[in-house]
């Protein structure tokens, strides 16, 4: 758990170009079964760096899309699978070998 949390302080610092000057703690059960909604296309997102909110749009290339999914249980949305991984320059593709795609 040690790890993952500075692994992910990290990644936070990297993305944003700031330290996190808080934190929160989440917790949410990750369900055993889900409803497919369909292939997310592009995902469009709000956030702040150098305490400046800016708005972020990522369009995924057709082999990295992730699946929207619903718990039956709760309605609450997962991305499921896909070819991406999050970064300091945000969303990045990979191709099926993992190498990042370019745009």
């Amino acid at each position: 758990m040690k790890q993952e949390l500075k692994k992910a302080l990290k990644l936070y610092a990297d993305f944003r170009e700031e330290k996190p000057r808080k934190g929160r703690h989440v917790e949410f059960d990750v369900p055993k079964v889900v409803m497919v909604m369909g292939n997310v296309k592009a995902i469009e997102y709000d956030t702040t760096m150098k305490r400046k909110t800016q708005l972020f749009r990522h369009d995924f290339a057709p082999g990295s899309r992730p699946l929207l999914c619903a718990c039956g249980k709760t309605g609450q949305l997962y991305l499921i699978e896909g070819r991406y991984r999050v970064t300091e320059r945000g969303i990045v593709d990979l191709d099926p070998k993992g190498r990042e795609i370019e745009d």
